[in-house]
């Protein structure tokens, strides 16, 4: 398994890091998934509390047509990750993102269940930088 993020989502991602305030962004992983590829085409910001119970993930859910493919956070917390443990999440792709001077550290994983819920992590394959 493994994650590819375009290029409308990396710049996103990365618009939202400029904001001081971004350590505390989270948000929905839209896309699709093809084999055993996550294609995160677009994301949703939101508070990761919103998306965390079965009812609000589900009403996102239907108001995305079944695009949501993962969950992505700026915030490092890992009680707040420990959230997204729950049934619904699980196969799901998790982007943990660190803000940099230069650029963000993406860390994916995938939510999985074996025993208990645990965190896979999987290579990321970003778009290919243009030269000028």
């Amino acid at each position: 398994m493994d994650a590819y993020l375009a290029e409308e989502a990396l710049l996103d991602l990365q618009g939202q890091a400029l904001d001081p305030l971004s350590q505390k962004t989270a948000g929905l992983l839209l896309g699709h998934k093809r084999g055993p590829r996550f294609f995160v085409e677009k994301i949703f910001a939101c508070r990761a509390t919103f998306f965390s119970t079965l009812k609000n993930y589900r009403a996102l859910d239907n108001h995305f047509s079944g695009r949501i493919i993962g969950f992505y956070s700026f915030d490092l917390n890992t009680q707040k990750r420990r959230q997204l443990c729950r049934p619904f999440a699980c196969g799901k792709l998790y982007l943990e993102i660190r803000p940099g001077r230069k650029r963000l550290t993406m860390k994916p994983s995938v939510i999985d269940y074996k025993d208990s819920f645990y965190f896979r992590p999987v290579p990321l394959f970003l778009p290919p930088q243009e030269r000028t």
